[in-house]
């Protein structure tokens, strides 16, 4: 069973699967989800807690001698499996595990974002036969407004649209921060209907963007989010070559499948692309060719590299502002 992780509290009332998948890019989804596992194993008896890291070398008898530990007087235990990366010799040995599970173990395999391989290899469709996977990835933009709506219901608080708004406005992309701000305005503000000038005088601006998001918005062809994101990436200290650098591999595979679909449908070419794109992506990326041709991205691509040789070579001053004008060029 797949859910998200605002389902978990729900699925954890109903029953407590025997093993949990928790993988994904957002580190606060991630601690809170494995901080509710936690507590309703505890709350049923489960009271020790032995975790292991499947990465580099690692010791298999013993951890197959955990699983296998238990006698009339042991504690119901979690066994907590770290992976940040998948190769051969762990996911043979994870897939060696499931006979071992039983009723007085919990098994918690965690790591950073899997792929669409990933998600269909056997080793993972195995364990999440046995239980749940809660995916952790960082909020799309368009759930973002009810996780702000939730968690302000959770602490008492409700508010109006033109505040979550605000709060979408303010927060996009930094979770921690969007839960600490929450956090203040309930004890500010406790058990009330939050107004918008509450609001502004309280809130501190904590955005974090990636360039993974900053690249979604050129290709969606949202203006606003590009250049929210461009000024806060500005305000951090980006380095601007890597931007330009992010921006023209981009283009350069926007304009290898402009030309590929001239003789083959373009839903065909990104289903075949590897490593293999999610739905999301390719939804994207059909978009940006809709409105772009291989003229308009063969320029972009020339003026990326004329960027590039404005801050190598020239030393100019007004890059930023030639960034500003390819990623125009990619949103009209």
């Amino acid at each position: 069973m797949r859910i998200y992780p605002e389902q978990l509290a729900k699925q954890l009332q109903q029953r407590l699967p025997s093993c949990f998948l928790i993988f994904g890019d957002e580190a606060l989804l991630t601690i809170e989800a494995l901080e509710q596992i936690h507590q309703q194993a505890k709350q049923k008896g489960f009271l020790e807690k032995f975790s292991y890291s499947l990465d580099g070398s690692f010791d298999k008898d013993q951890i197959f001698s955990q699983f296998n530990t238990l006698s009339l007087f042991s504690e119901k235990q979690i066994i907590e499996l770290t992976l940040t990366k998948t190769t051969k010799e762990n996911t043979d040995f994870i897939r060696e595990i499931p006979p071992l599970l039983n009723p007085d173990i919990i098994l918690i395999l965690k790591g950073p974002k899997l792929n669409a391989q990933q998600l269909k290899s056997v080793w993972f469709n195995q364990l999440e036969q046995l239980g749940v996977f809660v995916s952790t990835n960082a909020l799309l933009p368009n759930r973002f407004p009810q996780w702000l709506f939730q968690r302000l219901k959770f602490v008492g608080l409700t508010a109006t649209t033109e505040v979550i708004d605000f709060l979408c406005l303010h927060f996009e992309g930094n979770l921690l921060a969007a839960r600490q701000e929450i956090e203040k305005l309930s004890i500010l503000f406790p058990k009330q209907h939050l107004r918008l000038t509450q609001v502004e005088q309280s809130i501190t601006t904590h955005n974090h963007f990636s360039l993974f998001q900053w690249v979604d918005s050129l290709l969606a062809g949202d203006k606003a989010r590009n250049a929210r994101i461009i000024k806060q990436l500005h305000a951090e200290g980006t380095e601007l070559l890597l931007l330009s650098a992010t921006l023209a591999s981009e283009i350069q595979k926007l304009l290898t499948l402009s030309y590929q679909s001239k003789d083959q449908p373009l839903a065909s070419l990104l289903a075949q692309q590897k490593p293999k794109l999610w739905p999301a992506k390719q939804a994207l990326i059909t978009s940006a060719l809709k409105r772009l041709n291989s003229a308009k991205l063969e320029k972009m691509l020339i003026d990326c590299a004329t960027l590039e040789i404005s801050v190598k070579v020239e030393n100019k001053s007004d890059t930023w502002l030639q960034l500003d004008a390819i990623c125009f060029q990619f949103l009209r």
